[in-house]
């Protein structure tokens, strides 16, 4: 009685609709279809707010290129909008950032750089937290699970070998063939390579990654330093065989000629380099907007174009296809364990 007083339209519809079921369906459909046109109006708002604004600026470590050629294409989709940029290193940019934090000088409505370095400015408190709706044609690990960045490009750690000295049927599948005693003498490492061993210590358990490590080092390796130099030194016949270097390098280099080829271990490792909104961003809604462009088929593609691996693995690279391939991402979260990493590195393979 009490419910027929207070709701008394509520009681009649009850009474009179033989088949409820069909006003639940129906209001099921109307909710969803308010939400669906919610979430556009908030695509459409944050381009108008964007538009309102006027201005982006990007910070990036991508090569000046590689930066430009999306700029000019969003400032083309984009007209009311200028866009500007800087370019550095991962350790430049995120330099600049947080100098423009302490002086209170805030200039940069986006950037992007290495995962170590962005996560370091997501613990300062310098990243907004931003899902766009292109975040969803990304995998996990190249996503931030706290929604603040989403990996741009990757760069997949890869062993390599010297075709021209050894066989293909020959060449080692798996990093644990490196441990046989003929490759003794005829292997190069980078040494200084910690996030690498942080990933296989993840994939195999410290332990089993450790003891790796030291059957490596018996194998009398060359030690060196730098991706590019590995593949270089490969190519040249000084290494047969390498243990991580970058496979795009190695596929560059075979593209152009030289006896290289990558071998990819599954899940292959895999290096991320994130983009995200300023949290004190003067313009951002056009760094949302920004984000949103790089992020697409669109801005992805021209990062394949541009010899880049994207990250969104709808958009296959030019240089190499990775349909089908199993990546392990490297999270950034693990850079406090670069250290430990770096220094063990350095006992077991004797460097002081």
């Amino acid at each position: 009685m009490e419910f027929q007083h207070r709701f008394p339209l509520a009681r009649t519809k009850l009474v009179e609709n033989p088949r409820p079921s069909i006003l639940i369906s129906l209001s099921v459909v109307i909710l969803f279809s308010l939400i669906g046109a919610q979430g556009h109006l908030c695509a459409a708002s944050v381009e108008g707010l964007a538009k309102s604004e006027g201005e982006v600026v990007f910070y990036s470590s991508l090569n000046n290129e590689q930066i430009k050629t999306p700029v000019e294409r969003f400032q083309k989709n984009y007209p009311g909008i200028k866009a500007s940029f800087y370019r550095g290193t991962s350790d430049r940019v995120l330099h600049r950032v947080m100098t423009e934090a302490k002086t209170g000088r805030y200039s940069v409505d986006v950037f992007s750089s290495a995962g170590f370095q962005l996560q370091l400015m997501k613990e300062e408190g310098l990243t907004a937290q931003y899902v766009p709706s292109e975040a969803s044609a990304y995998e996990k690990g190249l996503k931030d699970t706290d929604g603040h960045w989403v990996s741009v490009h990757s760069v997949l750690n890869s062993m390599a070998y010297n075709t021209g000295l050894v066989p293909a049927g020959a060449a080692p599948k798996k990093l644990e063939d490196l441990l046989d005693p003929k490759w003794r003498g005829k292997i190069g490492i980078d040494v200084r390579d910690a996030e690498w061993y942080v990933n296989l210590q993840q994939l195999l358990g410290k332990e089993k990654a450790r003891a790796f490590l030291k059957g490596l080092a018996s194998q009398k390796v060359g030690l060196r330093q730098g991706h590019n130099l590995l593949a270089q030194l490969t190519a040249a016949g000084e290494f047969q065989v390498v243990v991580n270097t970058y496979a795009h390098i190695a596929a560059r280099m075979k593209n152009q000629g030289a006896p290289v080829q990558w071998i990819f271990d599954e899940p292959v490792i895999t290096y991320v380099h994130p983009i995200a909104v300023a949290r004190h961003a003067p313009h951002p809604n056009a760094g949302r907007l920004f984000m949103r462009f790089v992020l697409s088929e669109e801005g992805q593609k021209m990062l394949r174009d541009q010899g880049r691996i994207p990250s969104r693995r709808d958009v296959d690279p030019a240089i190499f296809s990775l349909k089908g391939v199993k990546l392990h991402a490297s999270d950034p979260k693990m850079a406090k364990e670069f250290s430990e990493a770096a220094e063990e590195m350095r006992t077991i393979f004797e460097l002081r």
